[in-house]
């Protein structure tokens, strides 16, 4: 079997990198390194399958820049607006593919999320053309999408939370403060290689900060821990060359595989 592809569509946080009126050094920097929009991620099933994780609002562009020209599933972590209002621009896979998309997302986001997108759910007055969707909800267990077996974590995220997954050897976990002994225990061992977010490098109230991800990685003896969600107080070359063996900065475009 063939590996499973993964590529960073996004690494940024919720305002993206560089921010709207911010001349700090990150933010005017020439390295595209430091460029990154809201955080999402696509994987490439050994099949073919492409899955996306979030739908960020400049998912248009991401998919235009993956040449993603089919998709057979998203599944949200979570519903704050840097990863769900990127939704209507799945309309054209409605007929790219096979009919409506399936979306996989907690079922305590949902009520919120049809509010929101009323009109994709035949909750509005709007006549013209409508995302089409299967919305399903991701259950407290494993579940599959398409050939995939997915295992979902809730974790804390403020006073909210967001769904982390585990698919074979990978796992992506974005916008959390921490996990439980009991999740660390649960997944040690299982991982080679996780994406999982790191605002700044000091505390934050609701986010992992990048030495608590860098400890998590190690808690869950993850080989090769690739830090995302990153804030514009982090610079892609300075904070690169601080970090320890295994684990590595994303940016906006990296492609690896996980076998």
């Amino acid at each position: 079997m063939s590996a499973m592809k993964v590529r960073i569509l996004g690494c940024g946080p919720s305002q993206g990198v560089p921010i709207l009126g911010c001349d700090c050094s990150v933010c005017t920097s020439s390295n595209p390194m430091n460029k990154r929009t809201r955080s999402s991620i696509l994987i490439t099933s050994p099949n073919g399958q492409n899955i996306v994780f979030d739908t960020t609002p400049e998912f248009r562009i991401q998919a235009l820049a993956a040449n993603l020209k089919t998709l057979d599933a998203v599944v949200y972590t979570h519903i704050h607006s840097d990863h769900a209002h990127g939704f209507d621009d799945l309309r054209p896979y409605y007929f790219l593919g096979k009919g409506p998309v399936p979306c996989y997302m907690a079922p305590e986001h949902q009520p919120e999320f049809r509010q929101r997108f009323a009109y994709a759910f035949g909750h509005s007055t709007y006549q013209g053309p409508t995302v089409q969707i299967d919305l399903k909800e991701i259950p407290r267990r494993t579940f599959t999408v398409g050939e995939l077996e997915f295992e979902p974590i809730w974790l804390p995220h403020g006073g909210e939370f967001t769904v982390a997954f585990r698919i074979g050897r990978f796992a992506y976990a974005t916008d959390f403060k921490s996990f439980t002994a009991d999740q660390i225990a649960h997944w040690r061992g299982k991982i080679d290689v996780m994406v999982a977010s790191a605002l700044q490098p000091d505390p934050h109230p609701s986010h992992s900060s990048i030495p608590e991800t860098i400890f998590l990685f190690h808690e869950l003896r993850v080989k090769r821990g690739i830090l995302t969600h990153m804030g514009h107080r982090v610079d892609y070359h300075l904070m690169a060359q601080s970090l320890p063996t295994g684990v590595e900065m994303a940016y906006d475009g990296m492609e690896f595989e996980v076998e």
